[in-house]
């Protein structure tokens, strides 16, 4: 290989680094990872159906983690009529403080949830995102619990 090939080859591996997410995220027992996924960053399924993501955006513009979460909040209500049923603070496993956001929606008669946790970096916006079923969301909730508390903003 010319010296060429080997600095371009060192510059790509690099680039590939580089633009890796600036996250990391485990399956929790009883699920498992997809691969391949074109929308999110992160995706897993447990055998019920029942998913969780991770998407990671540019932070341009610049916003404060309450303006993202307000901003959050109204899409998900214009979107299609989601609800805030709650929403409390968190933090990551390396201590990045996030925002976590609860919501319902009715979907033809049946009550689905679905929670989006927010964290804000100099660089990235990290969503953690969860949603399924009221049934399973509820039956579920302890390794969504489980993903999200070893869930890593780096």
């Amino acid at each position: 290989m010319t010296l060429f090939k080997t600095l371009a080859v060192c510059a790509l591996a690099l680039c590939a680094i580089a633009c890796g997410p600036s996250f990391t995220a485990v399956a929790p027992p009883g699920f498992v990872e997809l691969e391949d996924q074109v929308a999110y960053d992160y995706r897993a399924t447990n055998a019920d159906g029942l998913v969780f993501a991770v998407r990671e955006i540019d932070h341009e513009p610049k916003g404060t983690i309450d303006f993202w979460t307000r901003a959050v909040e109204n899409h998900m209500r214009q979107r299609g009529g989601y609800a805030l049923l709650g929403s409390h603070d968190v933090k990551s496993a390396d201590g990045v403080p996030g925002k976590q956001l609860r919501f319902g929606h009715d979907e033809q008669a049946t009550p689905h949830l679905y929670h989006v946790t927010i964290f804000v970096t100099d660089d990235s916006i990290v969503l953690f995102e969860a949603g399924g079923t009221k049934d399973l969301m509820t039956r579920h909730a302890d390794q969504l619990d489980w993903a999200l508390k070893n869930f890593r903003v780096e």
